[in-house]
Parts: C-alpha cells; sequence; structure tokens
C-alpha cells in the first residue's frame, strides 16, 4: 500500500509548485497585463494574442474586440486562478493507481435506480468495466 501512496508523491509536488509559485507568479501577471491595456498599443497587442488564442481554441465564439476584452479579463481574473486550483486538486485526488483503491462511485441503473460501483465487486473475481457498446 506504501507504495501507491509514493505513487501520488509526482503528482502532489508538482501541485504544490504550481500552486506556491505560480500563485504570485499568476497575480503578477495578471497586474502587468491589465496595466498593459491601460495603453493603446499594447492593449492592440495584447488583444490580437488573446484573439489567435481564442479563435485556435474556441473558433467562432469570440467574434468582437470587445468578446475579446472581456476574455482577457475572465483569464486574468483571481477566479480563473482558483478554478484552475479546484481543478487539479480533483485531478489530483481522481488519479487510480494498480493497486490503488478503486473509487466508489455513483452509477443508475436501467431501471433508474442507483447504485453504488463497489457494490459489484467481490473479493474471489474482478471487477471489469466495459464503456461502449457491445452488440
Amino acid at each position: 500500500m506504501a507504495s501507491v501512496y509514493l505513487k501520488r508523491v509526482p503528482g502532489v509536488v508538482k501541485f504544490l509548485l504550481l500552486y506556491v509559485v505560480g500563485t504570485p507568479f499568476f497575480f503578477v501577471l495578471s497586474v502587468l497585463v491589465r496595466v498593459a491595456c491601460l495603453f493603446s498599443p499594447l492593449r492592440r497587442q495584447i488583444l490580437y494574442f488573446v484573439e489567435l488564442k481564442a479563435e485556435k481554441e474556441a473558433p467562432g465564439v469570440f467574434k468582437t474586440p470587445e468578446h475579446h476584452q472581456i476574455l482577457l479579463y475572465e483569464i486574468t481574473s483571481f477566479t480563473a486562478w482558483r478554478e484552475r486550483i479546484s481543478q487539479d486538486m480533483l485531478n489530483l485526488e481522481a488519479e487510480v493507481f494498480p493497486g490503488g483503491k478503486a473509487t466508489d462511485s455513483s452509477l443508475v441503473r436501467l431501471d433508474g435506480s442507483s447504485c453504488r460501483l463497489l457494490q459489484f465487486a467481490r473479493a474471489a473475481r474482478p471487477l471489469v468495466i466495459s464503456f461502449g457498446s457491445n452488440t
């Protein structure tokens, strides 16, 4: 069981580094970008890069410079950073390793009733989960 916890160490270290080093860096960068947007030539250049990124990530969604300005302020907000940290924490908790515990997810049966995944596990036989169609 100790080996399962040791396999989580790189993920935990990466998360802590991201959080400890990344948070001040994110705030400094956010302030610099927002201050740079006060100057027209810099704002045009920054919004151009935001436009390129937005067109690559979500083609056709952000069409006007106002949309790009809103997107810029959303991605440089504290809320965006907090959501990134929350998502990384969820991903860290969701990691599964051979020999580790399986997550006990909630399932919905065909008749609409609910059950838990580990209700189907037995000590003498493996639990195999198949996604997709078997027809």
